[in-house]
C-alpha cells in the first residue's frame, strides 16, 4: 500500500479541480457570445479546435445533453455545495458574482493555453488577452465594468496604458492553481507553522488586551526592530483560522490582497515613515481580514475605514527575557548576563538560535552574532570598533575615573534601576554619556574600554553618511541607526557629536529653520534612546545646553600629568625597547602631550627601528617626539640633559 497523500497534496489536487471547474464555465460563457455574433457554432470549432476539447471537457463533466445556457447554470449549481478554495475565497474576498469571477480567468485563458489565443482575438481581445470590450461582450457591459474595476484595485487583473488587453499576474494565477507562492514575490507562512496565541510570552497586560473581543478588522503593531511585530501578527491571524503573508517586492505589494485571499492568510504590510511623517493609506478593495499594518515606533498612518486597534511592542523586561531564554535554551540554567542583555523577543530567539545552549562561553558568542547583526542592520552608516584589549590601559584618574565607574554600574544596573522608577522615567531607561575634552586624551579609548566592561559589540556613527542636505533625511538616518542600536542593545559612539548637537540659531532662512528642526528631533529622540549612548567632543561649549541636561553622565577628559604619562609611555613602548629608565621618566616629566600624542610616537618610533634593524632607543624616540610637535604645530622642548 502506498503512503497516504499529504493535506498540502490533497489541497492542492482540490485547488486544480476548481480552477478547471472555473476555467470550464468561462470558456464556456466566451463561446456563447461568440455563437451569439456567429450564428452558428460549427464554424467556431472549424477555426478553433481548442472549444472541441472544452465541449469534450463538458461532456466529461455530465454536460453533453444541455444547451450552453443550462451548462452554465448547471456549473453554478455545482460550485455553491463545493468547499472553498483559492478562487472560491477571492469571489467572496472581493465581492465577485461568478461572472466577476469568470473575468479574471478569461484574462489569464491563452497563457495558461496558447491554442484559445485567436478565439479570444475574435472576441475583440488582444494579443490573446480579453479587452474590456471582450468582457462587455461576454459578462454584460455593467458587470464587466464593475468586476474589473474590483479585479484592478485589487492587484488581480493588470491592464496598460498602451495596451488594452488585460492579464492575470503569473503568480497569481499559480496560486489560483494551488501552488505554492513564488519566494521571490511573497513571504508566506501556513497556518499550522504559525505560532498559537497562548505559546507566546507577553506581559499579562498586553495579553489581555489581545484576547479582548471582539477582534477587529485590522491590527497596527508598532515596535522597534525584532520586537515580535511579525510573530504576533502571525499568533493572531491562527486564531483567526488564517496563514499570514507578506509582499517581498512593491509588484508583489500591489496584489498582496488578491495573494490573501487566494492562500486563505491574513496580509501583513510594512511601512517606513520617517520621523514626524504620516503616510496616507489607502486600504485596496477585498483586502481579507485581519490585515495587519506593521510601523516603526516612529511616524504615522492615516487612512479612511474604522480606527485600527494599536498594540505597541514596548521592549521585554528582565523577567520576560529570562522566560525566552528557557524557551529557547531549554533545561539549561539562564546565565544573569545573558538576561541582562535588553534585547526584543526577536533579537533573542535569532541569537538564541544561532548559539548552540552547550557553548562554554555563550555570552561571547552571544555577542559575536549580535554583532553580526549590527553589521547588517547599520551598513553603510555606522562602523563597527574594537572593544579595548587589557594590552591598551585606560589612564582615567581622580573625578573622571569616578565618573567613569558610576557609568559603567549605571550601564549594568539598567533593568534593576528601572523598577526604582516611575513608569515613565523606567520606559526609556537608556544611558546617555558625553566624554569632553582635548584630542588625543583617551575618549574613544574609553568608549571602547566601556563596551569591554559590559560586553557589548561598539559602533560609530559615521556622520559623512548620516547627515544629508535632502529634507527629512538627516532624521530617516539616525533614526535606523537609533532603531538598531536599541534593539540589539550595542554601545554607540558618536564621535565630535558637537557637529550634531550644536546649538539651535535664530531663523533667517529656510534652512535655519530645517536646521532647528533636526535638533528638536534629536533632542526628542535622545530623550526616549532606551540605550547606551556615548557622544565625545572637543568643543563643548558648542553643545546645545538642552542636549547637555539630557546627558546622564559627563566625563571630562584633561591631559595627563607627568605619572600618567610615565604609565603610558611604558605601556605603548612595551618590553622590548632600550630606552633608559631615567630618559624615560625626563621624557614624561617635560612633555606635557596627550596620551595619543604619546601613541603615535612611540609607533613612530617602532617604524624607525624596523626600518634601521635596531632596537626602539632614546634617540629613535627623540626623533619621533620632534616629527609629533611638529605635526601639532609646537616647539619640542629640550629632552637632553
Amino acid at each position: 500500500m502506498g503512503a497516504a497523500p499529504s493535506p498540502r497534496a490533497i489541497a492542492q489536487a482540490a485547488a486544480a479541480a476548481e480552477l478547471q471547474h472555473w476555467r470550464l464555465r468561462t470558456l464556456l460563457v466566451l463561446l456563447r457570445a461568440a455563437v451569439a455574433r456567429e450564428g452558428a457554432l460549427e464554424p467556431l470549432l472549424g477555426r478553433h479546435a481548442a472549444l472541441r476539447d472544452t465541449l469534450d471537457a463538458a461532456a466529461d463533466a455530465g454536460l453533453a445533453d444541455l444547451t450552453l445556457d443550462d451548462a452554465i447554470e448547471r456549473l453554478d449549481q455545482r460550485a455553491q455545495g463545493a468547499p472553498a478554495g483559492p478562487l472560491s475565497r477571492l469571489r467572496d474576498a472581493l465581492g465577485l458574482d461568478a461572472d466577476g469571477l469568470g473575468c479574471f480567468v478569461a484574462a489569464a485563458l491563452a497563457a495558461d493555453d496558447p491554442r484559445l489565443a485567436a478565439f479570444v482575438d475574435e472576441l475583440h481581445g488582444r494579443a490573446g488577452r480579453p479587452t474590456r470590450a471582450t468582457l462587455a461582450l461576454a459578462f454584460g457591459a455593467v458587470a464587466g465594468s464593475a468586476a474589473l474595476q474590483r479585479l484592478r484595485g485589487a492587484g488581480a487583473l493588470l491592464e496598460g496604458e498602451q495596451d488594452p488587453g488585460l492579464a492575470v499576474p503569473a503568480a497569481l494565477w499559480e496560486l489560483a492553481g494551488g501552488l505554492p507562492p513564488d519566494a521571490g514575490r511573497w513571504q508566506h507562512w501556513p497556518r499550522e507553522a504559525l505560532m498559537p496565541l497562548p505559546a507566546l510570552i507577553l506581559p499579562a497586560a498586553l495579553r489581555a488586551r489581545l484576547e479582548a473581543p471582539p477582534a477587529p478588522a485590522t491590527w497596527l503593531l508598532r515596535g522597534s526592530p525584532g520586537s515580535g511585530r511579525r510573530t504576533l501578527a502571525g499568533a493572531l491571524a491562527r486564531a483567526a483560522g488564517r496563514g499570514l503573508v507578506a509582499a517581498v517586492d512593491a509588484p508583489a505589494l500591489a496584489s498582496l490582497g488578491a495573494a490573501a485571499a487566494l492562500l486563505d492568510a491574513a496580509p501583513l504590510l510594512s511601512f517606513e515613515p520617517a520621523p514626524g511623517e504620516a503616510i496616507a493609506w489607502t486600504p485596496p478593495p477585498g483586502l481579507p481580514a485581519p490585515c495587519f499594518l506593521r510601523l516603526p515606533r516612529h511616524g504615522g498612518l492615516t487612512f479612511d475605514g474604522p480606527a485600527p486597534r494599536r498594540i505597541d511592542l514596548e521592549p521585554p523586561d528582565a523577567d520576560e527575557r529570562r522566560r525566552h531564554w528557557a524557551l529557547a535554551w531549554p533545561g539549561r540554567a539562564v546565565d544573569a548576563a545573558l538576561v541582562g542583555w535588553r534585547l526584543p523577543r526577536g533579537r533573542l530567539h535569532r541569537a538564541a538560535q544561532a548559539v548552540p545552549p552547550d557553548t562554554p562561553d555563550a555570552l561571547a558568542a552571544v555577542a559575536e552574532e549580535i554583532g553580526a547583526l549590527g553589521r547588517h542592520a547599520l551598513d553603510s552608516i555606522a562602523r563597527r570598533v574594537s572593544a579595548a584589549g587589557a594590552d591598551e590601559p585606560l589612564a582615567l584618574g581622580g573625578a573622571a575615573g569616578e565618573e567613569f565607574e558610576a557609568l559603567v554600574a549605571r550601564c549594568r544596573h539598567r533593568d534593576r534601576l528601572a523598577g526604582h522608577l516611575p513608569a515613565a522615567q523606567a520606559a526609556a531607561c537608556g544611558v546617555r554619556a558625553l566624554f569632553k575634552g582635548p584630542s588625543g586624551t583617551g575618549k574613544t579609548l574609553a568608549a571602547r574600554h566601556l563596551a569591554a566592561r559590559l560586553a557589548r559589540p561598539l559602533y560609530r556613527v559615521d556622520l559623512a553618511a548620516t547627515v544629508s542636505k535632502y529634507i527629512g533625511e538627516t532624521e530617516r538616518n539616525l533614526e535606523r541607526v537609533f532603531d538598531a542600536a536599541e534593539s540589539l542593545d550595542i554601545v554607540l559612539l558618536l564621535d565630535e557629536g558637537d557637529a550634531l548637537l550644536a546649538g539651535r540659531t535664530g531663523v533667517q532662512s529656510s534652512t535655519d529653520r530645517y536646521a532647528n528642526l533636526e535638533t528638536n528631533y534629536l533632542l526628542q529622540r535622545l530623550e526616549a534612546y532606551a540605550g547606551v549612548l556615548v557622544v565625545t567632543t572637543n568643543a563643548a561649549d558648542r553643545i546645545d545646553p538642552a542636549f547637555a541636561r539630557r546627558l546622564d553622565v559627563t566625563v571630562e577628559f584633561a591631559l595627563p600629568d607627568a605619572a600618567t604619562r610615565l604609565a603610558l609611555w611604558a605601556s605603548h613602548l612595551g618590553a622590548g625597547h632600550a630606552v633608559g629608565a631615567e630618559a624615560l621618566e625626563r621624557i614624561a616629566r617635560r612633555c606635557a602631550i596627550a596620551g595619543g600624542q604619546i601613541r603615535n610616537a612611540a609607533l613612530h618610533a617602532a617604524l624607525l627601528a624596523i626600518d634601521r634593524d635596531r632596537a626602539l632607543d632614546e634617540a629613535l624616540l627623540l626623533q619621533a617626539l620632534e616629527r609629533e610637535y611638529r605635526k601639532a604645530g609646537q616647539q619640542c622642548p629640550s629632552l637632553r640633559d
